[in-house]
């Protein structure tokens, strides 16, 4: 997908209940942007988004350490750690979903 397409891909992680356990999203807008789901609003990716025509991302999530990494082509955009002070969206604890057993992840495409 390329910037200002409005697509969006995101990644959603589910415990063997198949309750949500957290999700990321990437959106193709004029200025590209990210979602932690249950977490925070849509925020910009860097600047320094790869210029490459064909894009490998890679989200990553440590549950041990709370840590989410959104990469592509191996440049990392983004590296933090969830806490009270990250995840500001208060219409969901975003511990209850995030603290779950990621035992199934599912992947989520919306081409316009």
């Amino acid at each position: 997908s390329v910037a200002g397409s409005d697509e969006m891909m995101s990644v959603y992680f589910r415990n063997e209940n198949n309750e949500e356990a957290g999700a990321v999203a990437i959106y193709f807008r004029s200025t590209p942007q990210y979602m932690i789901g249950y977490c925070a609003p849509q925020l910009d990716l860097p600047a320094n988004l790869p210029s490459a025509v064909n894009k490998v991302w890679r989200i990553s999530y440590n549950q041990q350490t709370q840590n989410i990494k959104i990469s592509c082509n191996n440049v990392l955009l983004v590296d933090t750690t969830l806490s009270d002070d990250v995840c500001t969206n208060l219409d969901y604890n975003w511990k209850t979903y995030w603290e779950r057993d990621v035992t199934k992840i599912y992947f989520f495409f919306l081409q316009r």
